[in-house]
């Protein structure tokens, strides 16, 4: 009965009308699976989206910390400087506890730098080699709490703090290697000493 329907609408039975049958259901399979590939695409974009923001929470919560942690020892320091009475029990309990939470949220460069302030500090260094101690702490605190690539010197943090830093000859080498610095101050920093055996 199909193939006389075939013949009085004036079409031969063949091949061709299985051809675009196949043709079509081709096409109907590649736009399944094509929705099918931009769904799983769709889902891993927001899946990427949303673990980017969680990233970005994260690590403005750490920034967070980060400010909280070194904004006391900051402040303490700048009012050392600045020859405000600080009583000995309220310096040691701040360096104290910022020395707790340095370890904990302080990159490497910025444990190392407190160290070697402090660790100087207790070992009566040469003013020019304890401003150069304080100037690296608080760049290295600086390129930690968000300017990792920060250019700030020595001599220019340290200007906002001395107004004759370029007139006194001690502080044009501030830059200098600390090495060389130190050789110049004739001064040993103790965590280079070795310990009497």
């Amino acid at each position: 009965m199909k193939r006389d329907w075939m013949v009085a609408a004036g079409q031969e039975p063949g091949p061709g009308w299985k051809v675009t049958i196949a043709v079509a259901g081709i096409a109907a399979v590649a736009s399944i699976v094509a929705a099918l590939i931009a769904s799983r695409s769709a889902r891993s974009v927001k899946k990427a989206e949303l673990d980017a923001q969680r990233i970005r929470d994260l690590e403005a919560s750490i920034s967070e910390k980060k400010y909280e942690t070194y904004k006391p020892m900051i402040n303490l320091l700048k009012d050392m400087l600045d020859r405000r009475e600080i009583g000995e029990d309220v310096f040691r309990a701040s360096v104290s506890e910022f020395a707790t939470w340095v370890t904990i949220y302080g990159s490497d460069e910025a444990v190392g730098a407190f160290h070697n302030f402090m660790q100087a500090a207790y070992a009566s260094p040469p003013p020019v080699v304890l401003m150069r101690l304080y100037a690296d702490f608080v760049i290295a605190a600086r390129r930690d709490i968000g300017y990792p690539d920060t250019r700030v010197t020595r001599q220019q943090f340290l200007g906002m703090r001395i107004n004759d830093i370029y007139a006194h000859r001690i502080f044009s080498d501030i830059d200098k290697p600390f090495a060389d610095l130190c050789r110049d101050a004739n001064w040993s920093p103790p965590w280079l000493q070795r310990p009497n055996a």
